[in-house]
């Protein structure tokens, strides 16, 4: 059996943003005297501790705990496994302190004994997912059916009778997330008498690299939860578009991710290091309104798009890791763009919240987004993607954390400033940001109800909503189940196998297989596409004294919203004074000095400001 999962580290993804703004108005209450440490979030902890609390004890003498298997890809590599891993580190060792003995299955495990066979994606090689085939099903199977260890007999001294007692190796319940193996898997439960729980994690329908079509990922994901004792997912919008494509097995959602580490860290982290955070993503223009983007560098995370409704005078920070690193890393030009790869330790990751004004993200792809979540515990609000997984976090009418937006709009841009605008209010008061995701914190069921309830429908039978409780289980149904996780999994080894022949051939010869590489192919191309204005000309289209009259022509034709750092008052005219002697001007306020006149000329190249 794996080790204790206390004593695995986890790196965290991080990214940060800031605004081009000299003296901007936003230039945050984290630096500085009016900076509010956040609050220790102990009644959070204290009501997850009791939810665990409460699950224990609520199991029968039969279902007292024993060992979990957790089938998913990785608990340590945000990178390969994106926030899954993350989330199943902290499940983990929630179900731990719930008495459960954890036996952790991964595709990076190090024990050969608890490592699930790697398939490598041609065009995300660097993607932790399983590899179906009749290996791994005899593996899982002989694991769940070792039956020669499941009692001993012991004899008391006082009485002299012979008691039997569970052998602790015994696998009272299996637990997986999203694996190419799920069906499966879930037959081979359903044939040893085991009670399954599906979380679903990924919207698989949207997954670039797969693309398949809601119908075709429903399937997959039905026949899963079809046979799976309880089936639950990440967030209620989630659960409810799943069960919209004819899963309707999915009845529950998890409660967010505890953060207590996280919160903790952004309270003792001390102010110099706060202002050191935010010199670093605002490549020293720490005055400058800051965007933070922290996660995963992929092309269903829409980056483009922050970059492309990035306002004038505002700094976006990129923090993290992914298959698209080599173009991100393009887009570096501080102060506007400030590009931070590698991923951060959670206490950094912490402090990297609290520099930010806001963190954003364009993703239409997330099923709840850890990232913002965070952040909220930090203090920091955010700018989102009208969509699933963020629309459940954000109250639209009181906007206590931030705003929801459309950055694939035509009008993108402005509508980042807009939000910006309504939203500003919040940099003086991350209590109140902390107080709604302290409310959002209750929402859901925890891992440790969801198994209590897994292993008391598995001890009644057939439940009520028409899921399968593995009891009663005769030889025809194992051999039958198990005969039939033998074939799907053989023949879904092989269609992965002439899928990456194709891929790899096709790849080679520039041609797309899948809908997944075209979309892939096409991001790639959105995002080394300069944004206008990326030349001197539409520069001198914003406006200024040095203005050449061949731009002057383009000055209506370009339309930029205008920026936050106009639309909110100057850091002077909020008390922020001089500093050296000089008076802080707002942006855009200051002359044009000949430091500047270069952009005018194209002797260097430059983006907008």
């Amino acid at each position: 059996m794996s080790p204790s999962l206390r004593n695995v580290a986890v790196p965290s993804t991080t990214s940060s943003g800031s605004w081009d703004v000299p003296s901007s108005p936003v230039s945050r209450r984290r630096v500085g005297s009016a900076t509010s440490s956040p609050t220790t979030p102990n009644s959070m902890a204290s009501d997850r501790a009791g939810a665990c609390a409460d699950a224990a004890a609520s199991l029968s003498p039969e279902n007292e705990p024993g060992v979990v298997m957790l089938l998913v890809p990785s608990v340590t590599d945000i990178n390969g496994a994106g926030g899954v891993a993350a989330r199943w580190r902290e499940y983990a060792r929630e179900l731990e302190r719930g008495g459960y003995a954890v036996e952790l299955w991964t595709v990076d495990s190090q024990d050969p004994n608890t490592k699930i066979p790697r398939y490598r994606l041609a065009n995300f090689p660097g993607t932790l997912t399983d590899s179906p085939g009749a290996g791994f099903v005899w593996k899982i199977w002989s694991r769940l059916t070792r039956h020669d260890e499941l009692e001993s007999s012991t004899t008391d001294g006082t009485t002299g009778k012979n008691s039997k007692n569970k052998n602790p190796k015994n696998v009272r319940a299996v637990i997986m997330t999203d694996l190419f193996s799920n069906v499966p898997l879930a037959l081979l439960c359903a044939g040893a008498g085991v009670p399954l729980v599906y979380s679903i994690h990924t919207d698989i329908a949207q997954l670039d690299g797969i693309n398949l079509l809601p119908s075709s990922a429903a399937f997959l994901q039905g026949c899963a939860g079809r046979l799976a004792t309880v089936c639950v997912t990440t967030s209620q919008g989630f659960a409810k578009q799943l069960r919209a494509r004819g899963i309707r097995w999915v009845r529950k959602h998890y409660r967010p991710l505890p953060v207590d580490a996280v919160a903790r860290a952004a309270r003792d982290a001390t102010e110099a290091e706060v202002a050191e955070a935010r010199r670093e993503m605002c490549a020293g223009a720490v005055d400058r309104p800051l965007l933070a983007y922290v996660g995963r560098w992929s092309a269903e995370k829409r980056l483009h798009l922050l970059k492309q409704c990035r306002p004038a005078g505002v700094t976006l920070a990129f923090i993290g890791d992914g298959p698209m690193r080599e173009v991100v890393e393009q887009w570096h030009d501080p102060p506007r763009v400030v590009v931070l790869p590698g991923m951060r330790p959670r206490d950094r990751l912490a402090v990297a919240y609290r520099a930010a004004d806001w963190v954003v993200s364009a993703s239409a792809f997330e099923t709840f987004g850890n990232v913002p979540y965070e952040a909220a515990h930090c203090g920091t609000p955010a700018l989102l993607q009208d969509a699933q997984g963020f629309n459940d976090q954000i109250d639209r009418e009181t906007e206590d954390r931030g705003a929801l937006l459309r950055f694939d709009a035509a009008d993108g841009e402005k509508s980042v400033a807009a939000a910006m605008d309504r939203t500003a209010p919040l940099l003086a008061d991350p209590e109140r940001v902390r107080a709604a995701a302290r409310a959002k914190s209750r929402d859901g069921v925890t891992v440790t109800e969801v198994l209590a309830e897994a292993l008391e429908m598995g001890a009644r039978g057939r439940t009520g909503d028409g899921s399968r409780a593995s009891v009663r289980v005769t030889s025809r149904r194992r051999l039958s189940c198990l005969a039939l996780a033998f074939v799907w999994a053989t023949c879904l080894a092989g269609v992965l196998a002439i899928m990456k022949v194709c891929m790899v051939g096709f790849m080679w010869v520039g041609v797309d297989f899948t809908a997944g590489m075209a979309h892939q192919r096409g991001a790639k191309k959105k995002w080394r596409a300069k944004r206008s204005p990326s030349v001197a000309n539409d520069l001198d289209a914003l406006g200024g004294e040095d203005a050449s009259p061949a731009s002057a022509s383009k000055k209506k034709a370009f339309s930029s919203p205008p920026s936050p750092a106009r639309i909110l008052k100057p850091w002077a005219e909020r008390g922020g004074g001089a500093r050296g002697g000089d008076a802080a001007a707002g942006a855009f306020a200051r002359k044009k000095g000949p430091a500047s006149a270069g952009l005018a000329t194209g002797r260097r190249r430059a983006t907008r400001m």
